[in-house]
């Protein structure tokens, strides 16, 4: 089972989720890898920011600060974040993890309307130039709540790609949808697997890997390890990678 750091794995008040020393911060932890949010800004790049807007990381609140598809990167890079980092794009964290090999989750947020999979054709895009340009250094999988945005990113993760599904929507019903459309994962939330823990074999046996999050309980970390959970995403690297490897 990989473990992987959600939004880089911010483990103190000197980090903020989803930049560089989060993630950097998150392999040193013992991270196999780690999951981080994507968006388009006002003129096209890739970044690497949960919310629409900044107010949250930058200690207002939601809705106060820059919004990221309003306002161009060069306006975004200047800012600093508590603790310093800066907004990084989706490049930076990449090879970040390319250096050590480790895996990158990448989450896709949608837009609206016409704009839905505006970033995921943006993002297949570049995942393509990427291999084109560094052929097998990106470990990669693709994400997305919003099966629009998922499906335009099937066969475009170097590892694979999946779509994560809300607390109430059905495992095995997604599983046939996701399989047609090219998909080769399923990202579950925890309340999937203590309902049903059975899902994770029958997905399995559909021939798709299964992930969960968030986990920070680590004696729930190992007992999904031994139902054979794929992928574990935590905010918890060091004492969830801990409890699951002395129990694999």
């Amino acid at each position: 089972m990989r473990v992987i750091g959600h939004r880089g794995t911010p483990t103190g008040p000197l980090l903020t989720e989803n930049t560089l020393p989060a993630v950097a911060a998150a392999l040193e932890a013992g991270a196999d890898g780690v999951e981080v949010d994507v968006r388009a800004t006002a003129d096209g790049v890739l970044v690497v920011v949960h919310d629409p807007d900044l107010g949250r990381v930058l200690g207002t609140r939601a809705g106060t600060g820059p919004v990221v598809a309003e306002t161009r990167y060069a306006a975004l890079r200047v800012l600093r974040l508590p603790g310093g980092a800066y907004v990084p794009v989706l490049d930076e964290v990449l090879d970040l993890a390319a250096a050590s090999r480790a895996l990158v989750v990448t989450e896709v947020k949608a837009g609206l309307g016409g704009r839905r999979a505006q970033t995921a054709v943006l993002l297949a895009g570049h995942l393509e130039e990427r291999r084109r340009r560094r052929p097998g250094a990106d470990r990669i999988i693709t994400s997305s709540f919003d099966t629009v945005s998922a499906r335009t990113l099937a066969g475009n993760g170097t590892v694979g790609g999946a779509v994560i599904l809300e607390p109430w929507q059905d495992p095995r019903r997604m599983a046939g949808w996701a399989r047609r459309c090219g998909l080769t994962e399923l990202h579950l939330s925890v309340e999937h697997i203590r309902r049903d823990p059975a899902v994770v074999a029958d997905l399995h046996a559909m021939g798709l890997a299964v992930a969960a999050g968030l986990v920070d309980d680590p004696e729930e970390g190992a007992r999904f390890a031994r139902l054979g959970i794929d992928l574990l995403c935590t905010d918890a690297v060091a004492r969830v990678e801990a409890t699951v490897g002395s129990s694999a």
